[in-house]
């Protein structure tokens, strides 16, 4: 089952997954109060991309919590048009927690 980010926007909400060994390509954002950038595996198979204030040193399941974000842009492809814009929705962690 997919998470419905899309009702989340602006709220905050707490995922269950791990930061991803295999990042996918994403929209990429930077955020002075939030300078790590992690790509997370959710337990649904999906994957976003997370902002933290600090390296989060979880190396398996973990619980993060924080504010759901829609991110814009333009493919990264040289192949794709670039007047299409894209859409993600990421997350600006608040807090993290290890679960094992």
């Amino acid at each position: 089952m997919r998470y419905n980010f899309k009702d989340s926007v602006d709220e905050n909400i707490t995922l269950l997954g791990n930061i991803s060994k295999i990042p996918w390509q994403h929209l990429i954002q930077f955020f002075d109060d939030r300078p790590n950038i992690n790509y997370f595996d959710l337990d649904n198979g999906e994957q976003i991309v997370i902002y933290s204030r600090e390296p989060i040193t979880c190396t398996g399941s973990m619980k993060i919590s924080g504010k759901v974000i829609l991110t814009t842009g333009g493919s990264k492809r040289p192949q794709k048009i670039q007047t299409e814009t894209y859409e993600e929705y990421q997350l600006l962690v608040d807090t993290w927690e290890c679960i094992d």
